[in-house]
């Protein structure tokens, strides 16, 4: 790959069938990896003259170019998010994800901060998200036995908009007639503890990891108020997580909005959630459903509605100053497990 000027990137998205799935991106699919960064499982670009290219081999090229040199010492050729969309037409397990430090002890991976953001809900669906009181591990590993775990659950009705942060520890689950963004460390890793009775059938049974999964379990009650932001409470540039692994902002977007872009450190990520926006009135278009990346070495650009009513995500990597950063104990260069899937 000759070095030319890098520009916005687009995605080819990956398939991923689940037995939850609805039929947004094709029968059962489920899952849609939007930007995966994984060396066995990178993302192609959909657009410019790096089309086909791997996301991994142009960061193995571009290197702090494409994801800024801080990030880059610590991530190497692996792009640090993974971003998917996932249609939830049957309930997705009851299930906790590992810190960095379990996961990286025991699958060679980062552990599982992940955002969720509502793209579209229909009235009987439902989120669980963590418990709705201090739970006792013994209680909750008998009620995953017996099948009436969700009487200890948070249960939300969401509607298009709401956020919900994850914390690695933290149980959730959801249902039906879901739309989902979820933005994620790149990790894969997912223990599952409760299936909703399809673990008692041998044709829908999936594997289990309650050895696994309880000693990461966050068992106090959950705080709704530090993760979870509902549509009705946002104003036009809402941070909805400024968490150590990636921060997460809605933008209503009714005027140009300059970007300058070496004031981020970071590649930035915009989705468009409703509308049209443009990155210098031609450079690239995001439409409703697309992502784009902004290098870290590109240069600064005026980003504009298209129409009214545009609203974006935008997400980067915020270098942390304190000792919890990704830089202290986020930089192990390693092979990831999908044993979990």
């Amino acid at each position: 790959m000759t070095k030319k000027q890098l520009y916005p990137l687009k995605f080819k998205s990956i398939p991923k069938e689940r037995v939850w799935g609805g039929d947004r991106f094709g029968a059962s699919v489920g899952e849609s990896w939007e930007i995966s960064g994984f060396e066995d499982e990178s993302s192609d670009i959909s657009n410019g003259y790096l089309e086909d290219n791997a996301l991994y081999d142009i960061i193995e090229t571009y290197m702090g170019d494409i994801v800024g040199d801080d990030i880059y010492k610590c991530f190497g050729n692996e792009f640090p998010l993974l971003i998917k969309t996932l249609d939830i037409q049957d309930k997705l397990s009851v299930q906790v994800h590992p810190d960095d430090e379990t996961a990286y002890d025991r699958h060679n991976s980062y552990g599982k901060s992940e955002a969720w953001y509502v793209l579209d809900a229909r009235e009987d669906s439902v989120i669980y998200m963590g418990f709705n009181k201090d739970m006792d591990p013994n209680e909750f590993y008998r009620r995953c036995k017996e099948g009436n775990v969700e009487e200890c659950l948070n249960c939300y009705h969401p509607k298009k908009g709401d956020f919900f942060y994850i914390e690695p520890g933290t149980i959730h689950s959801a249902g039906k007639g879901l739309v989902i963004v979820e933005i994620a460390q790149i990790c894969d890793v997912t223990y599952r503890l409760y299936d909703w009775g399809r673990e008692n059938n041998p044709k829908t049974a999936r594997q289990m990891h309650h050895e696994l999964a309880f000693d990461c379990i966050n068992y106090s009650k959950f705080d709704a108020d530090a993760n979870y932001i509902p549509a009705s409470h946002r104003h036009e540039q809402h941070i909805l997580t400024d968490n150590p692994y990636f921060k997460v902002t809605s933008l209503d977007l009714n005027d140009p909005f300059h970007i300058y872009t070496d004031k981020y450190e970071s590649f930035i990520l915009y989705y468009c959630i409703n509308g049209e926006a443009r990155i210098d009135e031609g450079v690239c278009t995001i439409s409703e459903g697309e992502w784009v990346l902004i290098p870290a070495g590109y240069k600064d650009f005026i980003l504009s509605p298209s129409q009214n009513g545009t609203k974006l995500l935008e997400v980067y990597i915020v270098k942390q100053e304190d000792e919890d950063s990704y830089i202290e104990d986020g930089c192990h260069h390693h092979h990831h497990d999908h044993d979990h899937e």
